[in-house]
């Protein structure tokens, strides 16, 4: 039997789609790109930044998790009525993150603290929608093949429209202000009431999806103690969170866009045209489209994967081995000349299976929420998802915070971007040493490093089938799967 009509496809995955219009503005490297060289926060600063809030996301998103497992709303659901509720605040927050109203180096300590209320603001308001957003997939079917199917398209479209919008931002963002002499951090405000307010006013579609898996009263979760006592029985979850967090060693990334602006030649990109205003940030864009676009190959493989390696846990694990093979292989071909795009090419390939990564583990967690309820009668969509959330933020700030250090431990120096300037040289030896290293390596580590917690996990696809049969049996007896 299916559940789950096209129409409530399409209106979820545009709301999702929204949701990450938004998050393409702060989850990636442009971020902290926008902190260091357009708002001009000294690295250290921000490196301190970064770290601070993903230790408030930490403390935030398993309260917030646990708060919505154990309440309920009227009519039966937990989970949809917050996706009404959280849009706006998303979006009004996200602009105020981006205002920059000054500069100056006395007045610091005003802009820091107001960086760091509106971010907690805007988290605050993020976090209730992703658990909310996300948690609903593990409810949106009683039947795990139409769910996994359901997870699959979700992240797929989600993922896309992610790396689509948080790799040509950047490039738009400089290319506009170049063309028309504005500043880029009046552009950046622009972009962010286009993408972050506009965005999160089509992320109110996703409330027209539907909860089917409901809570009986009696088995809803009555403390935050005990919500967090499951959470740290679900071993299956807390070893793939463990996996992110030991992945967020791999800074490289958010180190892309300084090692394009102070290493690679100002005639690398030809100068005719359109192609004339093309900076760092563009640059940048380049690469994470070369990088990243075979990845949708591996999205689209994901149930193929799933059925060759006998589970997504393996599927885990062998896109992470071929991760570290690539990297490796690209380091020794180096960047001098037209060698940098060989390079580029060469982790392309290597990101191919990467891609399946989000629906692989977006599938593991509706299996230990579906896992737990079996084993002690409770679902905990909530805090499951709470952690899905904190992992991702957590692991994003680790890994941007790491990239400031570094910087600040190669005495980086931010240069405002200036027509026509040539950055060659102009940055410490160390940085020109360990910049390349930094970027390319220290992904091949973290997928190493996060290899090592899924050798942990046993959950075959015959206990699956079981958990699911049994559960199916107990939910018709007991009426918890809404028409």
């Amino acid at each position: 039997m299916k559940y789950v009509s096209t129409k409530e496809k399409v209106n979820y995955y545009a709301g999702l789609s929204g949701q990450n219009l938004v998050y393409s503005l702060i989850g990636a490297s442009f971020f902290t790109y926008f902190m260091t060289d357009i708002a001009l926060f000294p690295a250290i600063v921000v490196s301190a930044l970064l770290i601070i809030m993903k230790v408030w996301d930490g403390i935030n998103d398993p309260i917030v998790g646990s708060f919505i497992d154990k309440h309920t709303f009227k009519n039966g659901e937990k989970l949809r009525p917050f996706l009404k509720y959280t849009p706006l605040p998303v979006g009004v927050f996200t602009v105020l993150m981006f205002l920059v109203f000054s500069t100056r180096e006395d007045l610091l300590w005003l802009r820091v603290a107001y960086f760091v209320i509106m971010y907690i603001c805007w988290d605050l308001a993020y976090t209730v929608q992703d658990v909310a957003i996300w948690g609903i997939t593990a409810s949106v079917s009683p039947d795990s093949g139409e769910r996994d199917k359901f997870v699959q398209w979700a992240r797929t479209i989600g993922s896309i429209v992610y790396s689509i919008f948080s790799t040509i931002i950047p490039m738009a963002l400089e290319m506009i202000a170049n063309v028309t002499g504005v500043s880029i951090r009046f552009m950046t405000l622009v972009f962010a009431i286009i993408f972050g307010l506009g965005g999160a006013m089509i992320s109110y579609r996703s409330y027209l999806a539907q909860e089917r898996v409901r809570v009986l009263q009696s088995t809803k979760q009555e403390s935050m103690l005990e919500s967090f006592s499951l959470l740290f029985k679900n071993k299956m979850m807390m070893l793939v969170v463990l996996a992110n967090l030991l992945g967020a060693v791999g800074f490289g990334g958010n180190l892309v866009t300084y090692f394009f602006k102070y290493k690679i030649p100002a005639d690398f990109i030809p100068s005719d045209g359109i192609f004339g205003f093309i900076g760092a940030l563009g640059l940048t864009t380049i690469y994470f489209a070369i990088t990243g676009c075979l990845g949708f190959i591996g999205m689209m493989m994901a149930d193929k994967l799933k059925k060759w390696f006998k589970g997504y846990v393996n599927v885990l694990i062998f896109m992470q081995a071929v991760n570290i093979v690539f990297r490796v292989i690209a380091y020794f071909v180096g960047y001098q000349g037209n060698m940098l795009w060989i390079s580029m090419v060469i982790i392309g390939i290597g990101t191919i299976p990467l891609g399946a990564q989000s629906i692989a583990q977006t599938s593991i967690f509706c299996d230990s929420i579906d896992y737990m309820e079996w084993k002690t009668g409770k679902r905990t969509e909530g805090i499951t998802f709470s952690m899905q959330t904190s992992f991702t933020k957590i692991s994003s700030g680790i890994t941007a915070g790491l990239a400031m250090l570094a910087l600040h431990l190669l005495k980086y120096n931010a240069i405002p971007d200036a027509e026509g300037a040539v950055y060659l040289g102009t940055q410490t030896a160390a940085f020109d040493n360990w910049i390349w290293p930094l970027v390319i390596l220290t992904p091949a580590i973290a997928s190493l490093l996060y290899i090592i917690p899924l050798l942990f996990i046993r959950y075959t696809p015959e206990e699956r089938a079981k958990v699911e049969a049994d559960l199916k049996e107990r939910r018709e007896k007991a009426g918890t799967i809404a028409e």
